[in-house]
């Protein structure tokens, strides 16, 4: 390879990659996370327009490039106006469809949606249920999902069901990550950096460096993971 291309193919291979991170970060996480048809066949679009850059000939970059701007332009433009206008969502994305209701399958709603019953039976054993008959609704999302709501007798037994009342679990906060101090976190927990370096002390650890992972777990406790051993705090991160 010649030293030209090699310059050439690198600013290239970096432009898609620069503007793959910016233009992503746009479009936001829905674009991954919710995978509807029109959004699978945009996201591949991209990849696409993105590919062709990398790979054009150096005076049709900057064309290939305002291809890819112009294509997520368009895509956040429709984004921005199904998120205000459900009529043009449903459009686009469908409707969530009941496939299964009260243990009966439904033959032709399945057969508008072309969604034929070795692809019910086996989304169905995906959310562990072997009969239909278990099946009080199940409902085909539009990103292709089936969500189901067992009959009330298939369902498993809650505390509630006993009348037992546990506290209600806290989100997890990290106030050691990679042996750095979040102080923020600390800050809004009410702790002080003395009082979490007096909690590792307890646990034989003395340096912060020696901490890979330390946060209030979901039951409202300190969990410290070290980077030689693991241990779990069984005092109230109130204490």
């Amino acid at each position: 390879m010649e030293l030209q291309e090699f310059l050439r193919d690198t600013w290239q291979t970096s432009l898609v990659f620069i503007s793959l991170l910016i233009l992503t970060r746009i479009l936001g996480k829905t674009q991954v996370g919710q995978l509807t048809f029109y959004e699978y066949i945009s996201g591949i679009t991209i990849g696409s327009l993105a590919a062709n850059i990398a790979a054009a000939d150096a005076d049709k970059v900057w064309s290939h490039f305002y291809d890819l701007i112009l294509f997520v332009a368009l895509t956040y433009a429709v984004a921005v106006v199904t998120l205000k206008s459900r009529p043009l969502r449903k459009l686009l994305d469908g409707s969530p469809t009941i496939v299964v209701e009260n243990g009966s399958i439904l033959e032709e709603n399945m057969h508008n949606l072309r969604y034929d019953l070795d692809e019910l039976h086996g989304q169905l054993r995906e959310q562990g249920v072997l009969d239909p008959a278990e099946v009080q609704y199940a409902i085909l999302e539009t990103t292709g999902k089936l969500s189901v709501i067992k009959k009330t007798d298939y369902q498993p037994v809650t505390k509630s069901d006993f009348n037992i009342h546990l506290p209600d679990p806290v989100f997890p906060v990290e106030l050691i990550m990679d042996g750095v101090i979040i102080e923020r976190n600390l800050h809004r927990q009410n702790r002080s950096e003395a009082w979490l370096k007096q909690q590792l002390s307890e646990r034989s650890i003395h340096d912060i460096s020696e901490v890979t992972y330390a946060g209030i777990d979901s039951k409202g406790q300190l969990f410290v993971n070290s980077k030689t051993s693991s241990n779990y705090s069984s005092k109230n991160s109130d204490e």
